[in-house]
């Protein structure tokens, strides 16, 4: 559920419409179809390969985790104030054949702070069946983001954009409490002497 708020599909859709205006039935189709597919895939890598990122440049767990849930601040913050400006693209890209990967997928939907709270769970996580659980959840997730696009107007037009900011500001709420419990805990973690 907190990673689901963090990718936030439904407070997400008025840039969804913004992005796909331009496109026919069928291409929405085909871009919804492309972003639930690499909405799983980026999830996946970032959860099963992330850590050894990390071991790689030498970064010691609780400093991402610091740094992770000052990111995931940041996200809540902005749904606070429902500015999504962070996340799009350069106004000056005029090309949108791929937009299903880029921006949909990345930064929109699983952007740097879905990727950190991934990693920081797969840490200590060695079983093979609990990974599995997790990309299982991957897939649910990528489902309920694909109804959510394929749903969009419908969203749009029943609740209308207060109804969608109201959601948004919620799940925001829910995701800078949990960003405040994390940065408690890694820094108990880097500097011992606050707890």
């Amino acid at each position: 559920m907190i990673l689901l708020a963090i990718i936030d599909p439904i407070g997400n859709i008025p840039v969804v419409m913004v992005l796909t205006e331009n496109k026919s039935v069928d291409e929405y189709k085909s871009i919804t179809l492309k972003t639930c597919c690499a909405v799983v895939i980026l999830l996946s890598v970032s959860f099963l390969f992330g850590r050894y990122v990390l071991v790689f440049f030498g970064i010691k767990m609780a400093a991402f985790e610091l740094v992770g849930s000052v990111f995931l601040l940041y996200v809540a913050c902005t749904m606070l104030v429902n500015n999504k400006k962070s996340f799009l693209y350069s106004d000056a890209l005029e090309e949108k054949e791929n937009i299903a990967f880029i921006p949909m997928t990345f930064p929109l939907l699983v952007g740097p702070a879905a990727m950190s709270f991934v990693i920081i769970q797969s840490h200590n996580i060695t079983a093979w069946q609990v990974k599995l659980i997790f990309i299982g959840e991957f897939v649910v997730i990528a489902v309920l983001v694909g109804l959510t696009l394929r749903l969009s107007k419908s969203f749009l037009e029943k609740l209308g954009k207060t109804g969608i900011k109201f959601i948004t500001q919620t799940m925001g709420i829910l995701l800078g409490s949990l960003a405040i419990g994390l940065i408690a805990d890694a820094l108990k973690l880097l500097l011992p002497g606050l707890s």
